[in-house]
């Protein structure tokens, strides 16, 4: 392994940490200390921002085995690629329940942009927790494609620890065509969404769903550049793993950090609109309108 990629791969060991830290306290701020107000709107977010931190604590030791890999440890890793396996495969698997809630939230900012009414009055009628549980149920698909249809096996040393090593080739071909198919779908959606927002949308709306848009255009956007691109640029440079490490994951982690910096920049703004009080007075003032129904 060439000295590039132990440098970067040091370098992005940071990357998720730091994730972590911002999303942690992003949490923390909403639910325990409450100084940032909660809003029915952005419920499928705040599942989004727990799967955020979660994928960004098993990066976090997928990247220090990467490190350590790259030292007098790797003989251990390779003779012991199961271990590896632990915190490698389930950040594949959870990134593509990431995937299918953010194509979901996408849906539904979409849905919500073009056909405000019927969104607003039918949308109550599912409620969150239906939405996250049909989003862990693919799970039970992933796990069967890794363990019944590619038979991943853990017994076998290896001689690498890069997810196409660990995972193997047939369950990692998977993962890399319906990861790029999500992403596909949810960069279109997104780009309707701006569509509407940039060209025809001119309704005055509240500052949550204001919130809502920018949140799902930010996501978009950090799947597009950290998500999306950089696997087809490992179809293309097979070997890129000696030169750079794992960029893939790098890329991902780094997107992460841009993506939580975004979110929390977002979640602390405050939106002011125009208010005309029962005298006529025409005032500025911050609100955020509450949907019950959304619960």
């Amino acid at each position: 392994m060439y000295q590039s990629a132990i440098i970067i791969n040091t370098i992005a060991i940071s990357f998720p940490f730091i994730s972590m830290i911002v999303y942690g306290r992003l949490l923390l701020m909403m639910f325990w200390f409450k100084t940032i107000q909660k809003s029915p709107e952005l419920y499928l977010f705040y599942c989004k921002f727990v799967f955020d931190l979660v994928i960004s604590f098993i990066s976090f030791i997928k990247m220090i085995i990467y490190g350590l890999s790259m030292t007098s440890w790797a003989d251990f890793f390779f003779a012991n690629h199961w271990l590896t396996f632990m915190f490698v495969w389930p950040v594949s698997s959870f990134s593509t329940l990431r995937a299918i809630l953010v194509l979901l939230i996408a849906m539904d900012r979409t849905c919500a942009t073009y056909i405000p009414i019927k969104f607003f009055k039918y949308r109550k009628l599912i409620p969150t927790s239906f939405i996250i549980g049909a989003v862990l149920s693919y799970s039970i698909i992933d796990i069967s494609v890794a363990f019944l249809i590619c038979q991943i096996d853990l017994s076998t040393p290896t001689d690498c620890v890069s997810a196409q090593c660990i995972n193997g080739a047939c369950y990692q071909r998977y993962w890399l065509v319906f990861s790029q198919i999500l992403y596909a779908l949810i960069i279109a959606l997104t780009l309707l969404l701006c569509l509407k927002i940039f060209f025809w949308n001119k309704a005055n709306l509240s500052g949550d769903l204001k919130r809502a848009n920018r949140l799902a255009m930010i996501n978009a956007f950090i799947l597009f550049i950290f998500n999306f691109l950089p696997p087809i640029a490992n179809s293309v440079f097979s070997n890129y793993f000696e030169y750079v490490g794992a960029m893939n994951s790098v890329c991902q982690t780094l997107g992460f950090v841009v993506e939580s910096w975004l979110t929390n920049v977002s979640m602390r703004q405050k939106y002011r609109v125009t208010v005309v009080t029962s005298s006529g007075k025409v005032v500025q003032r911050s609100t955020v309108e509450k949907f019950s129904e959304y619960k």
